[in-house]
């Protein structure tokens, strides 16, 4: 085969490995950066937000950093006001998190909603394993200032999705770097 043609091929794997680098990214992002409908603070005790579209969401808790925050002390249970029918909360597998090294959000719960109008409500009860909470309770953290601790609903999509593009960001960066490299080494490879 000629290696004029190989080279050509390793060197089309550039703009195809980006092109799925890029989209990998993309969907991170939407991940972590999801349209806020609601940020309350943990003092209100519970709160209310419309859906103007049915989708994916998700429950952040924002607070400052290594600051014990009071996450073991509440359970969430959020419901359509008309109906009063409660959603069901799935736990986030892998808990997206972000911070600025002053604030942070972490991802606890994930859920489907229609459109409708909903209630958030913070009552008694805990929102992490009996595990968690023995490890948060031995770590020597200060507790976090309350009025600085928010509950925050973003628009999200299928966790699915967001799984999808670890391995995707995986070959793109394999297509993009490896056909450059396969390129320019395929005379020396292939002779």
């Amino acid at each position: 085969m000629n290696i004029l043609l190989i080279q050509i091929l390793f060197f089309c794997l550039i703009p195809i490995g980006i092109f799925i680098l890029v989209k990998a990214i993309q969907i991170l992002i939407k991940t972590f950066n999801g349209k806020i409908l609601l940020e309350i603070p943990y003092l209100h005790k519970g709160g209310q937000f419309c859906v103007t579209k049915a989708g994916y969401f998700s429950v952040w808790q924002k607070g400052q950093m290594f600051k014990q925050t009071p996450i073991d002390k509440f359970k969430l249970h959020i419901y359509e006001k008309s109906t009063n029918e409660e959603i069901k909360l799935n736990s986030s597998f892998l808990r997206p998190q972000t911070n600025n090294f002053s604030t942070g959000r972490i991802e606890f719960y994930r859920f489907y909603a229609s459109v409708g109008n909903y209630e958030i409500e913070f009552r008694e009860g805990s929102n992490v394993s009996k595990l968690e909470s023995l490890i948060g309770a031995m770590l020597p953290l200060q507790p976090a200032d309350l009025s600085k601790y928010f509950i925050e609903i973003r628009q999200s999509q299928p966790q699915i999705i967001t799984l999808l593009a670890i391995p995707m960001l995986l070959i793109g960066l394999f297509g993009a770097v490896g056909g450059l490299v396969m390129g320019l080494i395929a005379d020396q490879i292939f002779i």
